[in-house]
């Protein structure tokens, strides 16, 4: 009877460990990993809310761009222009895209999308699409 008990105590210790062990739950802001950022934002956050929530590390590998138009499409793609040379340092738009590069070479750019700095949309693009979207932010002839 003792070895039983034993043994019944043993696996409860165990499965108990490996409970705790497991994260339950939305990630605690703030966060470093762009897959937590993704998980915390939500619409009608505000610019500065979603600046909260990320570690300086992970603030560093974002750039704010200013749009002139964003919209998502029926087809479920996100449509966006900027002006002709992009906008000019200080220069507000009607959107902004907080745009991030990615942890490593390859892996797909999380953006999210604000008018007048309150989130209306997130996704993560292929790196060949981010870099179309950020030709037309940075503007053609930058």
């Amino acid at each position: 009877m003792k070895k039983l008990m034993l043994l019944a105590i043993a696996i409860v210790t165990m499965l108990s460990t490996l409970l705790v062990g497991c994260q339950s739950g939305p990630p605690k802001p703030p966060v470093s990993k762009l897959v937590d950022l993704a998980e915390l934002v939500t619409e009608n956050m505000t610019l500065d809310q979603v600046y909260e929530l990320l570690k300086p590390e992970l603030k560093q590998t974002s750039i704010l761009y200013q749009a002139t138009s964003l919209e998502l499409t029926a087809a479920g793609n996100w449509k966006l222009t900027s002006l002709q040379a992009g906008y000019a340092e200080g220069e507000v738009g009607p959107y902004q895209v907080l745009f991030f590069t990615p942890e490593e070479s390859g892996e797909n750019y999380y953006l999210v999308f604000f008018k007048e700095n309150v989130v209306i949309g997130k996704d993560w693009f292929t790196p060949k699409l981010a870099a179309v979207f950020k030709g037309i932010l940075r503007g053609a002839n930058k």
